[in-house]
């Protein structure tokens, strides 16, 4: 229930935020936008959650793996 009102609240601020602020002039919701967009990029940089995987087998039986980091030239 709160997830719903708390989502349209933030598509509103989201909407205002663009309209009254970059395109009205506003100061208020440019504020409002300019922070929204570094929220946004902060998010980007510091993602929470587990990485995704780059690379994934199976191994058999009696194989191995071997991980190695070669200097470049």
């Amino acid at each position: 229930m709160f997830g719903v009102a708390l989502g349209s609240l933030f598509a509103s601020f989201r909407a205002n935020s663009f309209r009254k602020g970059l395109l009205g002039g506003s100061r208020f919701w440019l504020s409002v936008f300019i922070a929204r967009m570094v929220w946004r990029q902060i998010a980007k940089v510091t993602k929470r959650g587990e990485p995704p995987v780059k690379f994934s087998e199976k191994l058999t039986v009696g194989e191995s793996l071997l991980i190695r980091h070669l200097e470049s030239d």
